[in-house]
């Protein structure tokens, strides 16, 4: 077939583009007299293993976006990529577990391009909106691709129910340039194309789809044909509701019966904040940031009402003394228990500077020379005690001065 293009092309046709069996034997005959290969034995084996491969024989089975042998072949492809019939057991156990991680690695940026993504979508369709709430993001964009490959056709009403899909120019990809009937009812929402598309993957095909715009069925998609497997799953978070204790109609709540029912409306509206924030880790962030300023709040708050408390039941400094209480006006007896409730004054801190309270060495105890008077040179009294500063009596000044005078 290398050799041979218009071969391989049309032996590419008549495999992918037969829907029925019937149409497979037909245009398999007529490709082997077109090229003259009835004796090639390669041609004769595929031909006897045809209901193994051919779509036409099992296109109504569920066999959804695969091939044959598609799956296993692909791995071995990505595996192959990481170990080498040459490599030991354990080896091969550790590379393979590099490869599971870079698996979860890519399905974890799928989730984040998810949440974090402003998604537009092709068209104006409320069809294509409906199939983004309904379907997951990957079967989304391919039903997406099915909605784009909608303008590649015209449709021509034949008789009743029944229309035929003529594509506009050229081939389209995987359907080719052939024409494709369709059978719609709209009334009852039934859509039955011959490329069997909604039996194979589970979706509708374009040429469906195609005759559903021109009935202006583009609300949304019929319910039956929403399958439960392409369809977002179900929350896995069932959060539990604490019960509200009963309001009494013939009385006020009582205190416990208030605190109750704070804690458990609370937790209620809180729980339905932990669910929206559980659903990705930025949002995770968020909550847990709120959360820790929110424990600083209440924490304050909480030791600013118990200091409220210790102040109120602290008395006052005279609050039931009286002037006879204060100099034992007990008649003597002096009693003890008059006085229990007066406690210690508030300390004040001191004007000044504080006493230093290092203790010294033996170098600052002593000094290192001894002191000497800087009249006499006397180490026995200081300057200011020096007899010879000390002022006479007047009797020995007048004595002193007639002794002169003699």
């Amino acid at each position: 077939m290398a050799k041979n293009e218009p071969l391989r092309l049309e032996f590419n046709a008549t495999i992918d583009y037969s829907m029925t069996v019937e149409e497979f034997e037909t245009r398999w005959a007529e490709m082997i007299l077109k090229h003259n290969v009835a004796d090639n034995t390669h041609l004769q084996d595929i031909y006897d293993m045809r209901a193994s491969f051919v779509p036409a024989y099992f296109k109504d089975r569920f066999f959804p976006f695969l091939q044959t042998t598609a799956r296993s072949e692909g791995f071995n492809a990505v595996l192959k990529r990481y170990v080498t019939p040459h490599h030991s057991l354990s080896h091969f156990f550790q590379q393979y577990m590099k490869l599971q991680e870079k698996i979860d690695v890519a399905e974890d940026s799928n989730e984040f391009k998810e949440e974090d993504k402003i998604f537009r979508f092709w068209g104006e369709w409320p069809l294509e909106e409906h199939a983004f709430h309904v379907y997951t993001m990957p079967i989304y964009l391919r039903f997406r691709a099915e909605l784009r490959k909608v303008t590649s056709y015209n449709a021509t009403h034949v008789a009743g129910q029944i229309f035929d899909v003529v594509p506009v120019a050229g081939s389209v990809f995987g359907y080719g340039k052939r024409t494709y009937r369709v059978e719609a009812n709209s009334e009852e929402g039934i859509y039955i194309c011959e490329c069997s598309k909604i039996n194979r993957d589970g979706l509708l095909c374009c040429h469906a789809l195609r005759v559903m715009a021109q009935l202006g069925a583009v609300n949304e998609i019929p319910a039956h044909y929403i399958l439960p497997r392409w369809t977002v799953p179900p929350d896995d978070i069932i959060p539990e509701k604490v019960e509200l204790p009963p309001m009494p109609t013939d009385r006020k709540l009582s205190n416990k019966e208030r605190k109750l029912l704070r804690y458990g409306t609370l937790c209620n509206n809180w729980t339905d904040y932990a669910k929206i924030a559980a659903e990705s880790e930025k949002a995770t962030a968020l909550a847990e940031k709120y959360m820790r300023e929110l424990g600083k709040e209440l924490a304050a708050m909480k030791i600013s009402a118990a200091a409220k408390r210790k102040d109120k039941k602290q008395p006052s400094k005279n609050d039931g003394v009286t002037p006879e209480t204060e100099i034992g006006g007990d008649g003597g007896q002096g009693s003890s228990t008059q006085y229990e409730h007066v406690r210690d004054p508030i300390l004040t801190t001191t004007k000044g500077r504080p006493e230093e309270k290092r203790k010294k060495s033996g170098l600052h105890l002593k000094a290192s020379k001894p002191q000497k008077c800087r009249g006499c040179g006397s180490a026995q009294h200081s300057t200011s005690e020096c007899p010879s500063k000390i002022t006479p009596a007047p009797e020995q000044k007048e004595f002193d001065f007639f002794r002169d005078m003699v």
